[in-house]
């Protein structure tokens, strides 16, 4: 037994790591941030990466946390899944750390265990297009949150914003 998290997905990253090891001499070594968890009750709980206590220890005052909630997602209205919501934990551009409470959390998380595992930035997040309307827009939609309050800080984007303003009643 390896120890640490004991999940079926856990042990056939394992067993990939061993075989690029042993069979093909690759340099390989079991990481953990990246691997994700889920609970499977209604609601579902995923988590990979840090949790937002954990990155609050090591990171201090450099974390950003953004959320964003089921009930504004119009899949998760239209399907009276609205119980939920996603949390990224953020350092210098980068996810530390995704939790999600939700329906579809298990899915969902993969992403975020994808974006922890290459090192993404959230504007790679961004820049992805989820077709409409998913549930999995909730993953566009917080990356979106993290970039909202940049947005409205550039004076550039104040003065067309006040500019158009203007014209409307």
């Amino acid at each position: 037994m390896a120890g640490g998290l004991q999940f079926t997905h856990v042990a056939g990253y394992h067993a990939g790591v061993i075989i690029r090891s042993m069979l093909f001499g690759l340099p390989s070594k079991a990481k953990a941030a990246h691997i994700p968890w889920v609970t499977f009750t209604d609601p579902e709980l995923a988590q990979v990466g840090m949790t937002e206590a954990q990155a609050r220890q090591e990171h201090g005052d450099s974390l950003e946390v953004v959320r964003f909630d089921y009930a504004h997602n119009d899949r998760a209205i239209a399907e009276r899944k609205t119980k939920g919501f996603i949390k990224v934990m953020i350092v210098k551009g980068r996810p530390v750390g995704a939790s999600i409470v939700g329906y579809q959390a298990g899915e969902l998380i993969n992403l975020w265990a994808l974006a922890l595992a290459n090192n993404m930035k959230m504007s790679q997040i961004a820049a992805m297009v989820a077709p409409y309307p998913t549930i999995g827009e909730v993953n566009k939609r917080v990356a979106g949150a993290y970039f909202t309050p940049r947005l409205f800080d550039n004076p550039t984007v104040k003065r067309v914003v006040g500019f158009v303003q203007r014209f409307i009643p």
